[in-house]
């Protein structure tokens, strides 16, 4: 290997692609990068440290959530969804120098916009079917999102704040942010993709959903890579998410 580029990355004599320190390997065209690789560990690195204390975190509060009946009232869920973007915010202000051009609409372009609006609603659609299906055939139900806040005045606006505005700035922020960054400082960029993927739909704490939340994940994670941006993940997760509010309200004979 060269001289770094900066502590955490050299280039590759042979191509001269960007590689981390700790690589004995080049990703883009095999050569040997020497013996000396740096062996990294949570207990040596403090990217990995962080990404570990910030994934744990998210991970114990949702199987508190999960695991306890005591916040099936919005009245109550509503804190959680504050700490939680509390949370983020402090860990995006630590990260601010790194995260602040994912925060630009680089490289904008109306006609991937509108794709990733289009893909976004259509990929809902037959998650939102494919779901109704499986409920009514496995466990003879069929759940309802809006049954959580139909007893709010304003329980449609309340909804739409909850299940799509939310989880699509702060679970973007949280997984293709700060914890993409983390781990993009010891990592490839493709292999985190994944890991940011896989981890986003373990969080979900939902085995079935895995099916669909693991190539969601994946997917907000590649545009996150290419195009150097957060926005397009953040609008294709809330029109996803939005997606599946209108349906369930249109099955509730709520929408005209």
């Amino acid at each position: 290997m060269t001289e770094p580029l900066h502590p955490a990355h050299f280039t590759c004599d042979e191509c001269g692609t960007k590689v981390k320190g700790y690589q004995r390997f080049c990703h883009q065209c095999g050569d040997y990068l020497g013996s000396s690789a740096e062996e990294v560990s949570i207990f040596n690195n403090i990217h990995l440290r962080s990404a570990f204390l910030f994934y744990g975190i998210y991970l114990a509060i949702c199987l508190l959530v999960r695991s306890t009946g005591w916040f099936n009232s919005y009245d109550r869920l509503f804190w959680i969804e504050v700490l939680l973007a509390a949370i983020t915010l402090l860990f995006v202000r630590a990260n601010r120098t790194a995260l602040k051009p994912l925060l630009k609409f680089n490289n904008f372009n109306w006609l991937l916009l509108v794709a990733v609006i289009v893909c976004a609603a259509l990929f809902s659609f037959v998650v939102n079917i494919s779901v109704s299906e499986l409920n009514i055939s496995l466990f003879r139900q069929e759940n309802s999102l809006y049954e959580g806040y139909d007893i709010y005045q304003l329980a449609v606006p309340i909804m739409i704040y909850s299940v799509a505005l939310m989880p699509a700035i702060f679970e973007e922020l949280a997984f293709r942010g700060i914890l993409y960054n983390y781990l993009s400082n010891i990592l490839d960029e493709r292999l985190v993709v994944m890991i940011t993927g896989f981890a986003f739909a373990a969080m979900h704490l939902s085995f079935i959903s895995l099916v669909w939340l693991i190539p969601f994940g994946i997917a907000i994670g590649w545009l996150r890579r290419r195009y150097h941006t957060l926005w397009y993940g953040i609008i294709f997760h809330f029109v996803f998410n939005l997606t599946a509010c209108l349906m369930d309200l249109y099955r509730e004979g709520m929408l005209w």
